[in-house]
């Protein structure tokens, strides 16, 4: 879905111009290929993570990538898998090879998906993940 939205594919439904960026759920429904309730579901738990935004007009619902939110999730996930990689490999010269693009498949698309940077391989394990006690955990 944050692929969809980064780059909506075509025609949109609904009252907004081609150079906005964004969906609608219905659209999001018809390039995915799943149920509207599911669809709208999903919305929901990226709208509460703070990951997308909703415009409204009228009956519509334009739902844009919040690019900045989406760039510090992604700094601090890369963050993270940092720290546990120099903790388990405190030598990683040999494992500074770019990692190649891969492709995505939504429906009936394939979106192309570039890597993040740094490209270094995410360790498997940690902790529970249930540390509420910072500014910007989740």
């Amino acid at each position: 879905m944050l692929v969809l939205l980064a780059h909506p594919p075509g025609a949109r439904s609904g009252p907004f111009a081609d150079s906005e960026p964004g969906m609608c759920v219905s659209d999001l429904r018809a390039r995915i290929g799943r149920a509207h309730a599911l669809v709208s579901h999903h919305v929901q738990v990226l709208l509460r993570a703070g990951l997308i935004r909703r415009v409204r007009r009228g009956r519509w619902s334009l739902l844009q990538l919040d690019t900045g939110r989406v760039a510090a999730l992604g700094d601090q996930i890369a963050a993270l898998a940092s720290d546990q990689f120099q903790a388990r490999h405190p030598n990683p010269g040999a494992m500074d090879a770019p990692l190649p693009a891969v492709a995505v498949r939504i429906g009936s698309s394939v979106m192309p998906v570039v890597p993040l940077a740094p490209s270094r391989p995410v360790p498997r394990g940690g902790g529970s993940g249930t540390d509420t006690t910072g500014p910007s955990s989740w």
